[in-house]
């Protein structure tokens, strides 16, 4: 199943910290990880307050970095004074960290050159030359290798989990959205003026996206009067909140959990 989250680039637009930053951006890789999550959207948020697509770009890059293997992070990303705290965030642990036990076979690599059919990478230990297919994506700097077939796959034909992609949308969330649908999503808006979660029977196919509003404004706010049309199901998955506001990783951590309760995740 492709399972995506949708999130804007003012994610971290309240918090003027660089640490608090990195840490909040941790905590959604935590929580992607931890419920199988394999892509992650970062949708262009416009708000003159603040500049939204160098916030979105910094998002993509904490998440990439958290996502690649501990072996690979040195060679993949160098020295970035904009990962300085790094270290805030708590390590994934998933099966594709855990090269001893799980990556003899599938690994993440870094691109060294490109030759025709074929790439030369680099696992941070041996280099391989592999075949480019259909998986690859022109540009890309960190694939994922079949080590026996010596080729590059898409990590979600591997028969465990092996970490998310993530991307940015730079056309902004009514854009996305539509393309979404044309391309056979099953998209759940997230929203305090959604229905009750409990009360609504949500059946999706194989690709789901979960969509979730900035700190500022919801979902109803971005879209406007006809924000229902662009989504299959629109939830609240906390009726009778007792604070004003739910933040956009504690709706995450929330939302995620009781999909995953119900099946639908």
């Amino acid at each position: 199943m492709q399972k995506m989250i949708l999130i804007p680039s003012t994610f971290t637009s309240d918090e003027k910290n660089l640490i608090i930053r990195t840490y909040k951006i941790g905590l959604i890789a935590r929580a992607c990880v931890t419920f199988g999550i394999t892509d992650i959207g970062i949708y262009y948020d416009p708000d003159p307050k603040f500049d939204s697509h160098g916030l979105g770009r910094f998002i993509v890059k904490v998440l990439k970095y958290i996502n690649t293997p501990p072996y690979l992070r040195k060679i993949a990303f160098g020295r970035d004074d904009s990962l300085r705290y790094i270290g805030v965030i708590e390590p994934l642990k998933t099966p594709h960290h855990l090269n001893k036990i799980y990556s003899t076979r599938y690994k993440y690599a870094y691109v060294l050159s490109k030759r025709k059919s074929h790439l030369y990478v680099t696992d941070g230990d041996k280099k391989y030359k592999v075949k480019i297919t259909s998986a690859y994506k022109v540009g890309e700097r960190i694939v994922v290798i079949d080590i026996r077939e010596k080729k590059i796959i898409d990590k979600k034909q591997i028969p465990y989990y092996f970490g998310f992609d993530v991307f940015y949308y730079n056309k902004g969330l009514p854009t996305l959205l539509n393309d979404l649908k044309r391309r056979g999503f099953c998209i759940i808006g997230t929203s305090k003026y959604g229905s009750i979660v409990s009360q609504t029977k949500i059946k999706c196919n194989k690709k789901i996206a979960i969509v979730f509003g900035s700190p500022y404004r919801g979902l109803r706010e971005m879209l406007g009067e006809k924000y229902k049309d662009f989504f299959d199901f629109f939830i609240n998955v906390v009726p009778d909140q007792k604070v004003e506001t739910i933040r956009t990783e504690e709706a995450i951590f929330y939302t995620l959990s009781i999909l995953h309760i119900n099946s639908v995740i």
